[in-house]
């Protein structure tokens, strides 16, 4: 696992309105994590908090998130929080044991009761290290103007291919840069993007809308879909029903929890 995890960095945000919680845990993680990987956190006591660094330029890969705060919930917040950030891993901690199913609705990593103790909490951690190694890779290394660029795959709304450039459509702006989008496709396989045109990959995490024709993202662009392709945006999708029914229905909201 080391050498899975050398030269990484771990993100980790703590949600919590008890600042003594808060500090026991940061205390038992740097405990756990030490001389494993490079970590930073980053404290919170209440889901307005977490979610204004969340929509704005922090970037974090798990998140410890207590379901009873003061103003909007745990819940509230970690349904807001897979609108826009679906690749966040959450766990939820809270002295309410009686939570526990309802975290699998916000595809929970993992629920703890407090008191936390210190081995419970080295079993989670240690099966979310051994998790992520076996994900896909978190980045697109790509070469732009002679220099090596990892693209975070979270910042990606889609991929599209313009003569022989590739144009990245991120959430606050474009990278351009040589490549192939069959070669793309292959190297993403395995990361949630689809293609939904012989000009487009798109990241299924963002997709809102589909009809019989065309695509809505989470940024209101709304992109072509393909014959070829459809039917294998909506298995991605996971709609069920028969192209008549779709030919019916017109529109499916894909909205993520």
């Amino acid at each position: 696992m080391e050498g899975k995890w050398q030269n990484a960095m771990l993100s980790i945000a703590i949600c919590d309105p008890n600042e003594a919680h808060r500090a026991a845990l940061k205390d038992a993680l740097t405990k756990l994590l030490f001389d494993t990987i490079e970590f930073r956190f980053s404290c919170f006591s209440s889901g307005e908090a977490l979610l204004t660094a969340a929509k704005g330029t922090a970037r974090f890969q798990l998140l410890f998130l207590e379901i009873h705060l003061p103003g909007i919930s745990g819940l509230e917040t970690a349904g807001q929080i897979r609108a826009f950030s679906p690749e966040m891993d959450i766990i939820f901690i809270t002295a309410a044991a009686e939570y526990g199913m309802v975290g699998y609705r916000y595809h929970a990593f993992d629920f703890l009761v407090k008191p936390v103790s210190l081995s419970m909490l080295q079993g989670v951690i240690e099966r979310y290290l051994e998790e992520r190694t076996q994900r896909p890779a978190d980045f697109l290394r790509v070469e732009i103007h002679r220099n090596s660029v990892q693209i975070p795959l979270q910042q990606i709304l889609y991929l599209e291919s313009s003569r022989r450039k590739i144009v990245a459509h991120l959430w606050e702006e474009n990278r351009e840069f040589y490549g192939k989008l069959d070669h793309l496709d292959q190297i993403l396989s395995g990361s949630g993007f689809i293609h939904c045109h012989q000009s487009f990959l798109l990241n299924s995490r963002y997709i809102r809308q589909l009809n019989s024709t065309s695509v809505q993202m989470a940024n209101q662009i709304e992109l072509p879909v393909s014959r070829t392709y459809l039917q294998a945006v909506r298995t991605t999708l996971g709609i069920t029903n028969s192209p008549g029914e779709a030919e019916q229905q017109k529109t499916y909201l894909c909205e993520k929890e």
